[in-house]
């Protein structure tokens, strides 16, 4: 594993957050835009000293060419604070998302197709969307973050060096990426807790729910999945799952299969719920058992999701997957829609119950172009999901389009009664 200590230049995610905060209750932030930078699907962990030198190099060039604030939010998290008007909010994001990705060519061409352009840099509008921002960087934010000894952080930051701290931060954990020898040790972790104790541990549920303008949200079903945190934290220490090709879907399809065996135990009820799964999977030893252990009234509660990418991948063992499930009485959804790719599917001839779009950035824009192929669908009895939902922008534009079912962050705040996040 490469030890070269990860060199930090920006102030810290305290400042930023005090910052932000600040800014509450103001006719309008001081500044403009929050740009939010992950590269946590590499291995950086392993990464040369020369990625990082380069790395650096885009960010605080970026923050010099337009009189910004650099903050390092994490090993593998970034965020640039900016007063931009529109234009240059463009020219800046399409500049700066050129040049990371340039970066993960040069440095890990191998994971370049892994990427996914919403996650690695991501843009917040402040005068729209502070509680948001502040909510993100919340999330950063450690004990172990104190704010910086006074007089120090700014000079230093200016000089493009690591500020003074006035109470030493804990050494970030460094990770490694995925081994086959991992998946094996997953394997035996998951025999050796048993069903019960795995679900109890590891398996975690979100809820979708149906939001009608003008009326409470209404639980519909809850999502069944593995937490990959909690297996990284608990089972897989150290371990980068993210962004190791072949191996991780190696990964994904041994956790289906454990899903699937802590069913009973994960949903005791045999309520309404829906399983994300590889198409891979619905052909192994454990599908099979799973069928043979359900019942025909509890199989017809389940909807299981398929990634789009991965059903194109494996489309004709998809198409026999589907008329298994649906022979056994099962539902059928198309997972991870991304805004962009919405009607390049022709999910009518499908004939799935359910389509997943996910809400990113580039979705207040994007989606109201696809009204027609999304109206089309709904006609055909395709029912749309936005998931991934982060803030009630979301919720409005899914509406203007039909869309009433929402799962994410922001809906499980709603369903619990809690009161949004506002400004």
């Amino acid at each position: 594993m490469n030890e070269v200590a990860i060199p930090m230049v920006g102030q810290s995610p305290g400042r930023l957050l005090s910052l932000l905060q600040g800014w509450v209750g103001k006719p309008r932030p001081e500044m403009s835009h929050l740009l939010l930078v992950s590269i946590s699907v590499l291995p950086f962990g392993e990464a040369a000293p020369e990625f990082w030198t380069d790395l650096n190099k885009i960010l605080t060039q970026s923050r010099e060419r337009d009189e910004g604030a650099l903050y390092d939010l994490g090993e593998s998290e970034r965020a640039l604070l900016f007063k931009l008007n529109e234009n240059r909010e463009f020219a800046l994001t399409t500049e700066l998302r050129v040049n990371l990705l340039r970066l993960i060519q040069r440095h890990f061409p191998d994971h370049f197709g892994l990427v996914d352009q919403s996650r690695l840099l991501r843009v917040v509008a402040l005068n729209k969307r502070l509680a948001n921002a502040i909510a993100l960087v919340e999330r950063f934010k450690g004990p172990a973050d104190e704010e910086d000894v006074p007089g120090k952080q700014g000079a230093a930051a200016a000089a493009g060096v690591p500020a003074v701290k006035a109470k030493k931060e804990a050494k970030p954990e460094r990770l490694r990426s995925l081994h086959i020898n991992d998946i094996k040790l997953l394997e035996d972790v998951s025999q050796e807790l048993g069903a019960r104790d795995f679900a109890r541990a590891f398996i975690r549920s979100q809820e979708l729910a149906e939001i009608v303008p003008g009326q409470n949200p209404v639980h519909v079903m809850r999502e069944l999945y593995a937490s990959m945190d909690l297996l990284r934290r608990h089972a897989l220490k150290g371990v980068e799952m993210r962004g190791s090709g072949n191996l991780f879907n190696q990964l994904t399809i041994l956790l289906d299969q454990i899903v699937l065996a802590s069913f009973r135990q994960s949903n005791p009820d045999a309520v309404r719920c829906s399983l994300n799964m590889n198409v891979e999977s619905v052909f192994t030893r454990g599908f099979e058992e799973f069928l043979d252990a359900t019942g025909p009234a509890d199989f017809a509660n389940i909807l299981f999701e398929f990634r789009q990418a991965n059903i194109i991948q494996n489309f004709d063992e998809f198409s026999v997957a589907c008329e298994l499930i649906r022979s056994r009485g099962g539902k059928i959804a198309v997972d991870a829609i991304f805004p962009e790719t919405v009607g390049l599917v022709n999910l009518n001839r499908l004939h799935v119950e359910m389509a997943k779009v996910f809400w990113r950035q580039s979705a207040e824009s994007v989606l109201p172009k696809c009204r027609d192929d999304i109206h089309a669908m709904q006609e055909a009895g395709v029912r749309f999901v936005l998931a991934r939902v982060d803030d009630q922008t979301a919720v409005d534009i899914g509406q203007e389009l039909g869309v009433t079912l929402f799962q994410g962050f922001y809906v499980d705040r709603l369903l619990s009664g809690l009161s949004p996040l506002t400004t």
